[in-house]
């Protein structure tokens, strides 16, 4: 589901920027950039995962990777509009959400790390019953 939503939106991200009727502003463009390469980059990833078949823990940890630091380039972006608009109803706003954002992501990654790690502590004790 990741990847088919990074793809519908970074594509229609581009049409939008494609077809406007002149240039947009250098922080909205620099913003439309980084929202294609974030959906981009789900995408690119979902279908690396397909074609690979089938899902390890590994590829929970990389998602989990990717949900941390998307969130905190996100969070960052938001924060700094109002920071620079000196509304800090904005940055409350912008702030509590990236924050919930964060600490899903995060709480995501430990746990792959945490599944990741039983599976590997488990095929090692499998592997020192073998004869």
């Amino acid at each position: 589901m990741a990847g088919l939503g990074g793809l519908a939106g970074s594509t229609t991200i581009g049409l939008l920027w494609a077809t406007e009727p002149k240039a947009l502003p250098a922080g909205t463009q620099l913003a439309f950039a980084a929202m294609i390469l974030i959906g981009v980059t789900w995408a690119g990833f979902a279908g690396w995962a397909l074609v690979r078949r089938p899902l390890f823990a590994m590829d929970r940890v990389i998602t989990g990777w990717l949900a941390a630091i998307f969130s905190t380039l996100t969070t960052v972006g938001t924060v700094a509009i109002p920071v620079t608009r000196t509304s800090t109803a904005g940055v409350l706003a912008a702030g509590s959400l990236g924050l919930i954002l964060i600490v899903v992501s995060s709480t995501m990654l430990i746990r792959a790390r945490a599944y990741r790690a039983a599976l590997l502590a488990r095929k090692r004790e499998l592997e020192g019953h073998q004869p």
